[in-house]
């Protein structure tokens, strides 16, 4: 006969997630063990074992859910948007504030994949997939007629914009995060709008994408 779920079986584990969260953005993945994680939920050891039998489980459960949200919202506010403009300052608007609001999340899922065993990493990498997906579509969508290799890196560098951004931004300093939402969004697309095909691609010559590689090798 299967074990019925208690009551606050939900309840329970979103507080498991969020001490989870605290903890490992403090001392780190590695280092956190799994009596802390209880100690700080105010649940036993054992109990904690009935939630996540490992610490791997988890970490892959934490990055699964704050990935997973920020995808539902990103699918939520781009429904709300009329143009391609329109829902690129809705994909930054929802990735700085889903970050911030969930800062120790964020820094576990920017920093602690790789401690996962690659059979755990392969959801969550799957789930940064599509959010890297998203935004390489959108890219097509706002310049049309780049080379199609060009598209990703785009996405990538849009990516670890953001990403950086919750580190060292501060929503109560001089800068509010409407105003953060569109100093990105206003310097990220006069970059990536003025980028012609024949500028990224000319007869005789490598293409800047591969002059930047070349840089950076």
């Amino acid at each position: 006969m299967p074990r019925v779920r208690a009551d606050d079986y939900g309840a329970k584990y979103q507080s498991i997630l969020d001490s989870a969260a605290s903890l490992f953005a403090k001392v780190g993945y590695p280092s956190a063990k799994l009596q802390d994680v209880a100690k700080l939920c105010g649940a036993t050891k054992s109990m904690l074992y009935h939630y996540f039998p490992t610490k791997d489980d988890l970490l892959q459960a934490l990055l699964r859910e704050h990935l997973e949200r920020l995808l539902a919202e990103i699918e939520a506010a781009f429904d709300e948007a009329s143009s391609p403009k329109q829902r690129f300052y809705r994909f930054v608007e929802v990735f700085v504030t889903k970050s911030a609001q969930s800062r120790q999340r964020h820094v576990s899922a920017m920093n602690d994949v790789k401690f996962l065993p690659a059979s755990k990493q392969k959801q969550i990498l799957n789930l940064e997939r599509r959010v890297t997906d998203t935004i390489r579509a959108l890219l097509r969508e706002l310049n049309p007629g780049l080379p199609e290799e060009v598209y990703g890196p785009y996405a990538l560098l849009l990516v670890g914009m953001l990403n950086w951004t919750d580190l060292w931004y501060k929503p109560s300093g001089k800068i509010k995060p409407d105003e953060l939402c569109e100093l990105i969004s206003r310097l990220y697309l006069r970059g990536f709008l003025a980028e012609k095909p024949e500028q990224l691609r000319m007869p005789g010559r490598r293409s800047r994408t591969n002059l930047v590689a070349d840089d950076a090798s």
